[in-house]
């Protein structure tokens, strides 16, 4: 038994060092300086159990943060009125290493702040994704299209300029 769990720990190690040599999951928000974000940083506060089912009916459980707290704590305002006028025209870039790219409104991201659809996951239960899948994954419930693996930027896009119109 001490034999597996010495095995199991530096399997671990082994697979937690690897995502270590990844290049950070990168934030882009308009107007500020480009942000790493750690992966280790996604199990804060915020974090949550993710439940899916798999294709075979087994279910898998991941730790992550939803994508409007990530934005939230990264300087995102969504708490005044210019900041929901703000972003009504803002969509969510978010791409893979490998370069696929999945597009959200900031707004169908606040429809319901309670029960979020996408979110970042960065670990299955107790132990970290597999070096394909990490070290963060977007996973979005309902939409396994927009799912990616590999995450690696996030980028905040203005569509357009909601400032209030100061004519009389």
């Amino acid at each position: 038994m001490i034999r597996r769990s010495s095995l199991f720990a530096l399997t671990w190690l082994a697979a937690a060092a690897l995502h270590a040599a990844e290049p950070p999951l990168v934030l882009r928000l308009p107007g500020a300086a480009d942000r790493a974000i750690a992966p280790e940083s996604l199990l804060g506060r915020d974090a949550r159990d993710v439940r899916l089912e798999d294709a075979e009916g087994g279910v898998k459980v991941f730790h992550g943060t939803p994508l409007l707290a990530v934005l939230e704590k990264n300087g995102l305002d969504l708490r005044t009125m210019a900041g929901e006028r703000k972003t009504a025209a803002e969509v969510v870039l978010a791409t893979a290493r490998d370069g696929y790219t999945a597009v959200f409104s900031v707004g169908e991201q606040r429809m319901n702040p309670a029960k979020p659809r996408v979110l970042h996951v960065v670990e299955y239960a107790a132990r970290p994704q597999p070096d394909n899948e990490g070290p963060v994954r977007l996973i979005v419930y309902g939409d396994v299209v927009r799912s990616a693996y590999g995450l690696a930027r996030i980028e905040l896009k203005v569509l357009a300029d909601n400032a209030r119109d100061t004519r009389k």
